[in-house]
């Protein structure tokens, strides 16, 4: 589609469009992303979907940029190097529960991911395999002072299900695991449990 000139009004009515299409994908997923809700969360006429974006994929595909660009800045934390590997994963893993509990379509799917929602999983499982899991891998090879490839890919696994258990739990039971988790004072503990059983 060709760019269109747009209004000041023009510009924070796509915005909008595009925060909203974004919030229904984080809270309900595909499934939950008709044209007719997003016209109507958005406060714009169904119509609107085409005028702006062409299509209501290419409205997705701007949403799931927005909702990417939340999960790059959880991998961020693994990226500053002027950090002790152990800090760099004590970040990355208080920043992912938070982003979890943000984007809770996208994590129900990890778990259940079902034929609407494939696309989701397949976005997420491919960022988190080529950005974010070389990076994790290498910060707990050094943490943990692993060289056996074989026992960096089993620790990091258990980690990061440490990580995912819970929210998973939470997200398609409607409860928790258990109620310390669910508190915010506890992330740092809960995180410095995990990483405690060092070699």
């Amino acid at each position: 589609m060709t760019e269109k000139t747009l209004t000041q009004k023009g510009s924070r009515i796509r915005r909008r469009m595009i925060d909203t299409t974004a919030r229904i994908l984080r809270e309900q997923g595909f499934r939950g992303a008709t044209v007719r809700r997003i016209a109507g969360e958005a406060h714009v006429n169904i119509s609107s979907v085409r005028y702006y974006f062409g299509s209501k994929e290419q409205l997705i595909a701007l949403a799931m940029d927005t909702l990417m660009g939340d999960v790059e800045s959880v991998v961020s934390c693994l990226d500053d190097t002027r950090l002790p590997a152990e800090e760099r994963l004590r970040r990355y893993m208080r920043a992912y529960i938070p982003l979890a509990r943000k984007h809770p379509a996208l994590f129900k799917t990890l778990s259940c991911p079902s034929a609407p929602a494939h696309d989701t999983y397949f976005l997420y499982l491919t960022f988190l395999y080529e950005q974010c899991w070389p990076k994790f891998t290498a910060a707990v090879a050094e943490t943990y002072g692993l060289t056996d490839r074989e026992d960096v890919e089993l620790k990091s696994l258990q980690l990061i299900s440490a990580l995912e258990f819970p929210i998973l739990l939470e997200l398609n039971k409607g409860g928790l695991a258990s109620p310390a988790y669910a508190d915010p004072n506890n992330l740092d503990r809960y995180v410095d449990l995990l990483l405690k059983n060092r070699a």
